[in-house]
């Protein structure tokens, strides 16, 4: 399968007054253009997908206003049979910041998607320090692995086993400034930024963890998941500030079966990091009602250097496409997981209430 792509945007600089110095104003270029050119293959289990984007000047914010042509490169394999499944990832990403707005920061006015290449958690310790694609540029590789241990064997036990290993890295690029036009050595807006040799590793990583999940059922009405994070969290890349965050993370999630009706579900999770606030704490029960109810409590708590309770109370309705819920407690800034749904909120302390509508 082929496939192809083409995006240009189109932008008035009559707005946006940006000098170079004192007597220099930067000649912004109104049209930025981008293409993807993408090429699959599939064989039985076999999927191999290989994918190049390139983008034109656009000086921007992102990156320092910079005259410097973005590009992606990925290439990702995965096999799947019944029982085992892989993948292998690898993806390089340079000056890819594409907003439809050169001035804006933070995370909105994208026009583009820069996926991260780390797996998505939803369990709020293993969240607690979640990586975001740098669009400046990245190394990033992603590996995973699946196995299920078929049932009544020494392994599998009477109801099979599943086993699921993730490793994720992700490091800086190569940058060698282009001093033509710099300003004491430093590169300076209005020049070509730097280069980049295509192979070559920076001097930083981003991030990297390596998580082992393991999921089984221990009798009828009993299921047992059992998750190890160890995980490498560049704040000061992600964030501005904070350095390097070294962190272990423990989870053990229970589900129990009341009945074909109710369904109990509890959380034990466990935070060790020298860095940052130091150790959190997290504990979880939710009670299921088919098909609109669930009742949920929560604690996160910081026995590191803050010492505070984070307690929550939902109570959830659900009807259809319908998701009505409200809660009481206390959040951190930063994100918040509940019920496998997580966004990032402001420090708050009292009632919420959200309601969601799925198309």
């Amino acid at each position: 399968m082929l496939g192809g792509s083409f995006v240009n945007k189109y932008e008035d600089d009559e707005n946006d007054q940006i000098f170079a110095d004192a007597t220099h104003k930067l000649n912004l270029p109104q049209n930025v253009n981008a293409f993807d050119a993408r090429l699959q293959i599939q064989k039985g289990g076999f999927n191999v997908l290989a994918e190049y984007a390139h983008k034109t000047q656009d000086p921007s914010f992102d990156n320092g206003y910079i005259y410097r042509n973005g590009n992606v490169a990925m290439l990702s394999a995965s096999y799947s049979k019944k029982g085992l499944s892989f993948l292998v990832q690898a993806k390089r990403s340079d000056n890819f910041s594409f907003r439809s707005r050169r001035t804006m920061t933070g995370t909105s006015s994208f026009i583009n998607h820069l996926p991260a290449f780390t797996e998505d958690q939803t369990y709020a310790l293993a969240a607690l320090y979640p990586y975001a694609t740098h669009p400046d540029g990245e190394w990033a590789y992603q590996a995973q692995f699946g196995y299920n241990f078929k049932r009544r064997t020494a392994i599998g036990g009477r109801y099979g086993m599943n086993l699921k290993v993730n490793f994720s890295h992700v490091h800086a690029i190569d940058r060698t400034p282009n001093l033509t036009g710099s300003v004491n050595g430093t590169t300076a807006l209005g020049t070509k930024g730097y280069g980049s040799a295509f192979f070559k590793w920076g001097d930083q990583t981003y991030y990297q963890d390596i998580n082992i999940q393991l999921e089984r059922r221990l009798t009828k009405s009993f299921k047992l998941s059992l998750m190890y994070m160890n995980q490498f969290y560049n704040k000061t890349i992600v964030e501005g500030h904070g350095g390097m965050v070294h962190s272990d993370i423990f989870i053990a999630d229970g589900r129990y079966t009341i009945s074909p009706k109710m369904t109990l579900r509890g959380e034990a999770q466990y935070l060790a990091t020298k860095g940052d606030q130091g150790n959190w704490m997290f504990g979880l029960l939710e009670l299921s009602i088919v098909p609109h109810w669930m009742f949920t409590v929560s604690d996160e708590y910081n026995s590191g250097d803050t010492k505070l309770h984070y307690y929550q109370g939902f109570v959830t309705f659900n009807a259809g496409a319908h998701r009505l819920q409200l809660g009481y407690g206390r959040t951190r800034a930063g994100f918040n997981c509940s019920g496998g749904v997580c966004r990032y909120v402001p420090a708050s302390k009292g009632f919420t209430l959200s309601y969601n509508y799925n198309f």
